[in-house]
């Protein structure tokens, strides 16, 4: 077996036995029902909060797009950052004694590992979301109404594109950095600074216009999508050349 398999292998059980993986799976799940059920009745919400005659609101009633956007809303906030910080742990190669002693004995710098570790990450993550907006489908179709199902092919291809997008930057963070603090707290500034590309007028091609894909056609989030396909292929690809002229520290 080489030592991509093994390493592949071996993130896969750290997901599992360190419960980051259930986790994962768990904030997704929570916001895939709870998103759809608050977007209904928000209004009445609304309503009951204002309790006076000196203050009315006006809500609409909520559609199966509302549900969607609310669920992805809700999980790009902490499962976001869950997704990253998951990244990142992933090249933590001495956080326990066993990987440490492996990797140590069988490879000489961090490009044998790396690839792979992100890549069950990102599955992962992936798969962990789109349960949860499989999830947020089937409670918007019982709380609102039915949702079309290109819809929700659309905001899952951009969700999880959006979702390697941004654990491939804490990659790259992670892989030059060599610190898992210092790598988790610029991986976060990157991630909260994104959004404001959208209030200096690049709405249209930024990568956070995925994550409004409920509320759009396909054609509009073909150019953010290229653009985040991009960041990652660089991403990925400075990582590795990163990886390649790092060494394990032997004495370590």
């Amino acid at each position: 077996m080489t030592v991509a398999l093994v390493a592949a292998r071996i993130e896969m059980r750290r997901l599992s036995r360190s419960g980051l993986l259930i986790g994962l799976v768990l904030v997704f799940a929570f916001f895939g029902l709870s998103g759809p059920v608050l977007a209904a009745h928000l209004p009445d919400m609304l309503r009951a909060a204002a309790g006076t005659e000196q203050l009315t609101i006006s809500a609409t009633r909520a559609t199966p797009e509302d549900g969607i956007a609310l669920f992805t809303q809700s999980a790009m906030q902490l499962g976001l950052v869950f997704a990253v910080a998951t990244a990142v742990t992933a090249l933590g190669w001495d956080a326990r004694p066993g990987s440490s002693i492996f990797y140590r004995t069988r490879v000489r710098s961090l490009a044998a590992f790396a690839l792979p570790r992100l890549a069950v990450v990102c599955l992962s993550v992936s798969a962990s979301y789109l349960v949860g907006l499989l999830l947020a489908a089937v409670t918007t179709a019982a709380t609102i109404g039915p949702l079309a199902l290109g819809a929700v092919v659309r905001v899952g291809f951009a969700s999880c594109l959006y979702l390697v997008m941004a654990m491939s930057v804490g990659h790259l963070v992670m892989t030059s950095s060599r610190r898992t603090a210092s790598a988790l707290a610029m991986s976060t500034v990157v991630m909260l600074v994104l959004p404001l590309l959208n209030s200096v007028g690049a709405a249209g091609w930024a990568p956070t216009a995925l994550l409004t894909a409920a509320r759009s056609d396909a054609g509009s989030i073909v150019i953010p999508a290229i653009i985040a396909a991009l960041t990652t292929v660089v991403c990925v690809v400075v990582a590795n050349e990163v990886c390649r002229r790092q060494g394990l520290r032997r004495d370590a």
